[in-house]
């Protein structure tokens, strides 16, 4: 699939939402909401855990893309104004688009730019993009997730 800009997207209930765009080989756009719904059903039959945004229930990573970064899986961190956030780290997460200007300032990993990550369905911010000249992941704050 070849990545295409953000976009707004309609959901049967007729709200927006930003989400990635993706075309597959036969050049059809597939979002991310779709992709990660479709995942929900295969993972539920395998018993695999889905995290879920807590906000609308919308699908964000799966428990198997879940990393060790900096020698543990799990961190808490404060940012410059003092809030305090518990974050897991995972390779992916396809129901997060990364938004707004890459920033190496106050970066919780060395050598990693960030950027805010939202829900794709409902624009929650759940976590941090990070991103170095070698690695990229997902740092999401656990507290806005829950498992299905």
């Amino acid at each position: 699939m070849t990545l295409h800009h953000p976009v707004r997207v309609s959901n049967r209930d007729g709200f927006t939402s930003p989400a990635m765009v993706f075309r597959d080989s036969s050049d059809k756009p597939v979002t991310v909401s779709s992709t990660l719904a479709k995942d929900q059903d295969e993972h539920e039959e395998k018993g695999e855990k889905i995290l879920l945004c807590k906000k609308c229930n919308a699908g964000i990573a799966k428990e198997i893309d879940r990393i060790s970064r900096a020698g543990k899986h799990l961190h808490t961190f404060f940012n410059p104004a003092g809030v305090v956030y518990e974050i897991g780290c995972f390779r992916q997460a396809s129901g997060c688009y990364a938004g707004g200007p890459l920033s190496k300032e106050f970066s919780w990993f060395a050598d990693y730019s960030w950027q805010i990550s939202f829900c794709a369905s409902c624009s929650e911010h759940l976590g941090w993009f990070f991103s170095s000249s070698e690695d990229t992941f997902f740092g999401l704050i656990v507290n806005r997730l829950k498992e299905y």
